[in-house]
């Protein structure tokens, strides 16, 4: 089970600056006060019910699997900086997909199963959109109707290369972590993608010093590529929020992996990319 000294001291270890050590201390309050006090409801799903997210659900891909799934469970969802995993832009914040609108979990994977689009034109105003899985094939038709554009590009969606999805095989597992209660708000809060939360000298502590100029712009003209539907959460996520596992084709079809995820997390239900419950 995770230690909270332990963690206490590597926050004082890895910040020099005292409002960073105040901030990471103030989730690491979160995180125990929610680990100590929530307790997830029984899903009442069953096997080939249709997964239905609320608003405020949150979504965690992952590559690890067999013992790193078993330490997530124990500790939770930790920011790479504190364990000493592969160090990400973020590294002292955990990166989540926080859904904005109630939606059935296969029109949300058709949605970012497809493409992210940006359109110029001839004097150079810029627009972004996501175009969905299932409305990838007409593109080239929309974009010729479009007088505004000029030049276009466009490249896979975010969540399409960080979760299991219908384009690549890549990310087998996400977490489907329940969003809507007063201790996960609290930890929502601590979201460094909000210019409100931490202002710019601040959160450069937290940020990858190689792309920390690029994240201030970013920040603050967000768009379709750099999305409001992203957090990214000082210090972690506890796993008594995780509901749900959803799985991505290849673990679908090995039952040994299903099992051996089911065993980890007993209390959560494992779901495929048609959006059908697969393990209760």
């Amino acid at each position: 089970m995770i230690d909270r000294n332990f963690f206490l001291n590597r926050i004082e270890t890895k910040f020099q600056d005292l409002n960073a050590i105040n901030k990471m201390n103030e989730q690491l309050d979160n995180y125990f006060l929610a680990l100590e006090n929530y307790k997830l409801e029984k899903n009442n799903y069953q096997i080939n019910d249709k997964v239905k997210l609320k608003k405020g659900t949150l979504m965690h891909g992952t590559i690890k699997n067999g013992n790193e799934l078993q330490d997530i469970k124990e500790n939770g969802i930790l920011a790479s900086i504190l364990i000493n995993d592969r160090q990400s832009k973020y590294p002292s914040a955990v990166g989540v997909w926080n859904l904005k609108w109630d939606i059935s979990l296969q029109d949300y994977i058709n949605f970012y199963s497809g493409g992210t689009l940006e359109m110029l034109s001839i004097k150079g105003e810029r627009k972004t959109k996501v175009i969905p899985y299932n409305e990838m094939q007409n593109i080239i038709e929309e974009i010729s109707k479009d007088d505004f554009i000029f030049r276009w590009k466009m490249e896979q969606t975010k969540e399409a290369r960080f979760m299991p999805s219908l384009v690549q095989n890549k990310i087998q597992i996400a977490f489907i972590i329940n969003g809507n209660n007063e201790y996960i708000e609290n930890l929502k809060k601590g979201d460094i993608l909000n210019q409100n939360y931490l202002d710019d000298n601040i959160v450069k502590n937290f940020v990858n010093e190689n792309y920390y100029e690029q994240f201030i712009k970013e920040r603050q003209n967000k768009d379709d590529f750099f999305t409001n539907r992203e957090s990214a959460i000082l210090f972690g996520i506890p796993s008594c929020f995780i509901e749900g596992i959803l799985v991505g084709r290849e673990y679908e079809k090995n039952s040994n992996i299903l099992k051996e995820i089911k065993k980890i997390f007993p209390e959560c239900y494992i779901c495929n990319l048609d959006e059908l419950v697969i393990r209760v």
